[in-house]
């Protein structure tokens, strides 16, 4: 009798862990998906049960919360004959608007990198708020732009890829974004380096800057088109704001991604702003010359 009551025991204690565990889970699923990050989750999980769980966690979680501006409904559909699942929000607002033009698409493949804090600024400045800093002084040369926010991170977590995977990921953002808007013609993505201050920062004219350098993938086998285009952009760099950019850093090999996702367009341009040692200051300055050079270079297939 003891012995089935410990027996019993334990398998409560089994599914009372579980139950925690299920629920803790759903509860750290973030509530701020938009559409794209969930169509992209779910386009890049081959397994029909991973796509299954992340359905059941989004609507659990929703069903939960009382969220401001929720994915207000999801709709599970599972067809037999081609195995897909079809998810589909009601929130308008979280709908691309197809009828205004957008011609740069600025995004981060590694959204996590940040700078170094600042005393007025006590949290670490992004490459994303950069990005979002880059569409702001866009704007004031009449161009339009899209920064991409939708979670790379998910997408890595929920099918177990590694950070390796990022341009991956960051390519299916590439993708879903040029069909849904077919006038997008400038793709920036937005790095910062790893390297010292020393190395990083520059002042011109008594103001401080991020130095700038630009990636060229060689494993595209256009890459010599891209090439044409970064040499355009360094050549003005040089003009204007001489010592401001590092240079043009080709790769290939073993250990690196050789790629980049340039071969998706020759106007598809990596560039790291600065060194997790410079401010906000020095990047958004840097950011207001990037933002001039895109004027200067492309303005007018832009505006």
């Amino acid at each position: 009798m003891k012995k089935m009551l410990f027996k019993l025991f334990i398998i409560l204690l089994f599914f009372t862990i579980s139950f925690i565990i299920t629920i803790k889970h759903v509860d750290s699923i973030k509530l701020d998906l938009d559409k794209n990050t969930i169509d992209i989750l779910l386009e890049s999980s081959n397994n029909i049960d991973n796509k299954n769980r992340i359905v059941n966690e989004l609507v659990n979680t929703i069903k939960k919360a009382d969220i401001i501006n929720p994915v207000s409904s999801i709709i599970n559909h599972y067809n037999k004959d081609d195995t897909s699942l079809i998810v589909k929000t009601l929130n308008e607002e979280k709908k691309v608007n197809q009828n205004n033009k957008k011609t740069v698409y600025i995004y981060n493949t590694h959204q996590g990198e940040k700078y170094i804090s600042t005393k007025d600024i006590n949290i670490n400045y992004s490459v994303m708020d950069a990005s979002f800093y880059l569409q702001k002084r866009l704007k004031t040369y009449g161009i339009e732009s899209i920064v991409e926010t939708s979670s790379i991170e998910d997408v890595l977590d929920t099918n177990n890829w590694n950070y390796a995977s990022s341009y991956r990921v960051s390519r299916m953002y590439l993708e879903k974004r040029k069909q849904e808007n077919k006038d997008l013609v400038l793709y920036i993505d937005l790095h910062r380096d790893s390297v010292s201050k020393n190395i990083s920062t520059i002042n011109i004219n008594n103001k401080p800057y991020a130095k700038t350098m630009f990636l060229l993938g060689l494993e595209n086998e256009n890459f010599q088109d891209n090439k044409i285009v970064l040499n355009k952009l360094e050549n003005w760099l040089n003009d204007n704001y001489k010592g401001l950019s590092r240079g043009i850093y080709e790769k290939k090999g073993k250990g690196v991604n050789g790629v980049y996702n340039q071969d998706f367009s020759k106007y598809c341009i990596l560039i790291e702003i600065g060194g997790e040692e410079n401010t906000y200051e020095e990047v958004e300055n840097t950011i207001d010359v990037i933002a001039e050079m895109i004027k200067s270079n492309f303005g007018d297939e832009l505006v």
